[in-house]
């Protein structure tokens, strides 16, 4: 069943409208950073939860198909020769998803040091 023609075009087929599916969520909920105006639909938290779930769908089923290919090849090296593109996608993928962490916990430093240019600024009004 996992090397049938018909499961690797399904799986395919799958992978790929997720994709789309993940791409449009991104431009949608990345707005600002892209110069768009405003979202094409409200992002709620839970739109940003099913977006989030949608990746790592995706990284399950790239990992599927990787390990479909490599079972139909079972030589390493030339696993790692044809599907070096593939491997080196699926291993950036996540690390992506910590640059848009590291994009909210910037936002959040951010904040704090707004803050506390305002408490040393309300200390030296105070002192004057």
């Amino acid at each position: 069943m996992l090397f049938s023609p018909v499961f690797k075009k399904i799986l395919s087929f799958v992978t790929f409208s997720l994709i789309v599916i993940f791409i449009f969520g991104l431009v949608n909920i990345e707005y600002s950073s892209l110069g768009i105006s405003e979202p094409l639909f409200t992002i709620t938290e839970q739109v940003i939860i099913i977006f989030d779930i949608i990746f790592w769908l995706l990284v399950g089923l790239l990992t599927l198909e990787l390990v479909i290919a490599y079972l139909k090849i079972r030589n390493a090296k030339s696993f790692v020769k044809k599907y070096w593109l593939e491997i080196i996608m699926l291993v950036l993928m996540p690390i992506f998803v910590g640059f848009k962490i590291l994009k909210v916990s910037l936002k959040i430093i951010k904040q704090v040091k707004i803050g506390k240019t305002v408490f040393k600024l309300f200390q030296k009004i105070k002192k004057s």
